[in-house]
């Protein structure tokens, strides 16, 4: 293991192995974890492929929005430099690097599932999965312009989901789109629960890509995903709930251990007031996965739809203590606490959020919080109809961070 290139921003880490003529230079998703002291994106996978890797790794999730990315992708070019094969690949932030560093790395491929063409509020202003992100980045124009790429990419997405980011990327190449509806962000859970994702990866490296093969099959294998499934029970209209909780069930039938399967059963249990069923469900889901913040919040949730508020706290500032630099997720808590009556400290709560991202709502909802400061006697139901009415606005928020 060789750093090549290093700096405050940006570690380079070459891992050869014994063929060389290969190479795969991967980049970061968002959420992989911050500093260097860690492996890179899909680093145990390609060692036990026997594949030459690179992993380009930031500090934070700043998009590689950082000065020195072409001294960076300078050292992956000069360390491939007479190699046969050298692909770019990345997922989501990784797939948006995957595609705009491809020709100053060099490569002759590139794989990226389910890549945004920028998360810069003026050039996608319907983007909000990063909200909080997008406007503390400084954008570069040098980066986030518009794209030039030599290759061609596969660009593997779900286009309810990313599908307006990869049109604006369509824009400026031409790639070989697979469209997976219902696989939900990043496709790589995806890909990677069929068997799909070792051969889409060796395949693009190779250069023996066939995408209308690759695309064909991996729409076949839908119908034995668990976690494909459980996305499409959960996105069935109210008049359809009988085949939701069908697809649900299914998909709890084929992975039985997946917390994502059962995650989605939970939820419908809960909207059908099935209360005492969803939360226990979503126990054992929280034990299961080591008190994962994603699940802690789904709890959170089902609790408060339940009436459990005081019961709720506990976990909701559990949850906030491991993502506290979202400033959503503060917003989220202070919504419980003024179900609570604690209007003092769900104001606390907002002024939080508003000192990590000072958005205009937030200090509309700490206006609201402040004008019932010395009106603490809000009934249960009426509290419980205003939490519930901040967690529906938050959820798509609080979604997009999960996925990444």
């Amino acid at each position: 293991m060789i750093d090549l290139f290093r700096s405050e921003n940006v570690v380079v880490r070459s891992l050869p192995a014994a063929d060389v003529s290969r190479w795969v230079v991967t980049f970061d998703n968002y959420g992989i974890g911050h500093g260097f002291d860690r492996a890179g994106f899909g680093q145990e996978f390609l060692r036990q492929a026997g594949v030459s890797a690179i992993h380009v790794m930031g500090a934070r999730e700043d998009w590689y929005q950082y000065p020195e990315m072409a001294a960076a992708m300078a050292a992956v070019r000069e360390a491939t430099a007479g190699a046969e094969r050298v692909m770019t690949y990345g997922s989501s932030m990784g797939g948006y690097a995957a595609i705009r560093f491809a020709d100053a790395a060099g490569a002759h491929a590139v794989l990226a599932l389910s890549p945004q063409y920028s998360i810069d509020l003026q050039k996608m202003p319907s983007e909000k999965r990063w909200l909080q992100d997008s406007q503390r980045i400084s954008w570069r124009p040098e980066i986030d312009g518009r794209i030039i790429c030599g290759a061609r990419p596969v660009v593997v997405f779900d286009p309810l989901e990313d599908g307006a980011q990869v049109a604006r990327i369509q824009d400026d190449i031409d790639i070989w789109p697979i469209r997976l509806p219902y696989v939900s962000h990043p496709a790589s859970t995806y890909l990677a629960e069929t068997g799909l994702l070792k051969s889409l990866v060796l395949q693009a490296l190779s250069g023996e890509f066939d995408a209308v093969r690759f695309g064909g099959e991996a729409r076949r294998r839908r119908r034995t995903s668990g976690f494909y499934l459980s996305n499409l029970a959960m996105n069935q209209p109210a008049h359809r709930r009988e085949l939701a909780f069908d697809l649900a069930q299914r998909a709890v039938n084929i992975t039985p251990s997946s917390p994502l399967s059962g995650l989605a059963l939970a939820r419908l249990l809960s909207v059908e007031g099935r209360h005492d069923e969803a939360i226990e469900k979503l126990e054992r889901i929280v034990a299961s996965t080591n008190r994962a913040p994603i699940y802690l919040m789904s709890y959170v949730d089902a609790l408060v739809a339940a009436g459990r508020f005081e019961e709720a706290r506990p976990h909701a500032r559990e949850a906030v203590e491991a993502l506290s630099h979202q400033a959503h997720l503060h917003v989220w808590e202070g919504a419980l606490l003024k179900s609570l009556g604690e209007t003092r400290a769900a104001v606390e709560a907002v002024e939080r959020a508003i000192a990590l991202d000072p958005q205009p709502q937030y200090y509309e909802l700490l206006e609201a919080y402040r004008d019932g400061v010395e009106t603490d006697d809000l009934s249960q139901r009426r509290a419980a109809r205003w939490a519930s009415r901040v967690l529906a606005r938050l959820r798509p928020v609080m979604r997009g961070i999960r996925k990444v």
